[in-house]
């Protein structure tokens, strides 16, 4: 989930339309049902640079809400192992080690969502694929990613565990960056909000529905496999449909390690609002991670839930969270696109989800992990929501949105490789509640953050 940076475009992204000339060799799929809109002044040609298809945005209602259910189908796909499955197969493995096994299992697969996300957005930006820059490589994600999810229903010992979710981090990251890259490809500015909403809402609600396969079963193999199967099939059959960009020029940069250490780096300098944007990223996504990763371990070690009953009040904590999201996101999403203002409603939301936060930090009993587990929904489902769409206005280079995108989402994978690291030591000096407040504590730094970009109201 990524870091870069370049000049910011001398005209706001995508105007309603997707880039005429200024992506050199890039053209748009079309079809007789699709609009495509002539030049405005069919004797003026472009400054330079081959002449470009143009394709209207917006018009085609199928990709209003084809990009946010397969957004869900690729979390209900990944999510099982980091909620719920991982968790008790470490236990049956070592009881005893299972917390710091855990950290194990996570940070490392965390730290290949890091380096894949903006490997595969580079990927997808570069694709000389006639099947489409972004399908190809979300193809390629769901079946690295299955593969993954296959060691992990199957493991009989830690390692298999850690190499099965690195894998599965890997594909599944791949697919994401390319998914992401349709939001400003095919989605014009002034919907960016609701469907930004809806991608938000699509990514969290995935939470329930991935705990609610997974409680279905008794823990083994089927917990991890049938959410895999269902979510792959929701992420390419929704996508396959989709008029993909296709790029009938390579690249004139060449990509060899110096192009390749430039996915994982930018100058916050050059480029100010995506680095503050970021940064507030982060601090949500921190914030987040403390009360999901640990959730199965917090009812069996503090509130005393026996294993068998983990899977399913698990589901039940992500569904209170789901309805919380559901409740705000697509609210805040069309106020933010009504207003025309994206900062209030950010700093809003992140701190709805502190407070959820330390709601959960105190909880005497499951109840009240229901009620905070709602409150933090409620919040982060409008945070995200409004937060993509402020990314996507701030996004400096039209030619390069998967990488800058995979940019900004390592700062939804680096908090999975930090919490991890963190939460064991956490948890032996504070408890549960010192996990959780800590989690609140940067959460509220978070949205503090948010108020130095300058670009956007």
């Amino acid at each position: 989930m990524e870091l870069f940076l370049a000049s910011f475009p001398s005209q706001p992204l995508l105007q309603g339309v997707l880039p005429r000339a200024e992506l050199t060799g890039v053209v748009m799929e079309t079809s007789s049902h699709h609009s495509v809109s002539p030049p405005d002044d069919a004797s003026a040609a472009p400054p330079a640079g081959p002449a470009l298809g143009k394709q209207v945005v917006g018009n085609d209602k199928y990709v209003l809400f084809a990009i946010p259910l397969a957004m869900l189908g690729l979390f209900i796909a990944l999510l099982p192992p980091a909620l719920v499955t991982i968790a008790l197969r470490l236990r049956e493995l070592d009881a005893a080690r299972s917390g710091t096994n855990l950290a194990l299992v996570l940070g490392v697969g965390a730290f290949f969502a890091f380096a894949s996300n903006p490997l595969g957005g580079r990927l997808s930006d570069r694709s000389m694929s006639r099947f489409g820059m972004r399908k190809t490589w979300i193809v390629i994600g769901a079946a690295i990613g299955s593969v993954g999810l296959s060691l992990i229903a199957f493991a009989s010992a830690v390692p298999l565990l850690v190499v099965g979710w690195a894998v599965t981090q890997l594909g599944c990251n791949f697919a994401l960056a390319a998914l992401m890259a349709m939001l400003p490809d095919q989605v014009s500015q002034s919907r960016r909000g609701r469907v930004a909403s809806f991608v938000s809402l699509a990514q969290n609600v995935s939470f329930a529905g991935a705990t609610f396969l997974a409680q279905l079963f008794s823990i083994g193999p089927l917990q991890t496999l049938v959410p895999a199967v269902l979510g792959f099939a929701m992420l390419i059959g929704f996508v396959l449909p989709i008029k993909d960009r296709v790029r009938t020029e390579r690249p004139t940069e060449p990509f060899g390690l110096k192009q390749l250490a430039g996915s994982f780096v930018f100058d916050p300098r050059r480029a100010p609002d995506l680095g503050w944007a970021w940064l507030t990223r982060f601090c949500i996504v921190m914030a987040q991670m403390t009360a999901l990763n640990y959730l199965t371990y917090f009812l069996i070690e503090s509130l005393g839930v026996a294993e068998q009953d983990a899977a399913h009040l698990v589901f039940e904590a992500t569904l209170a969270n789901a309805v919380g999201m559901v409740v705000t996101t697509a609210v805040f999403g069309w106020l933010s696109d009504k207003l025309g203002r994206r900062k209030p409603f950010v700093v809003l939301s992140a701190l709805i989800a502190v407070i959820g936060l330390s709601v959960i930090a105190f909880a005497p009993s499951f109840t009240y992990v229901l009620v905070g587990q709602f409150i933090l929904g409620a919040g982060l489902g409008a945070f995200f929501a409004v937060e993509l769409a402020l990314i996507s206005d701030v996004l400096p280079n039209e030619a390069d949105f998967a990488k800058d995108l995979g940019v900004v989402n390592i700062a939804q994978a680096l908090p999975q490789s930090l919490v991890p690291v963190a939460a064991p030591a956490t948890i032996a000096a504070f408890g549960y509640p010192g996990l959780f407040l800590g989690g609140a504590l940067v959460g509220l730094m978070g949205s503090l953050t948010i108020v130095r970009v300058k670009s956007v109201k």
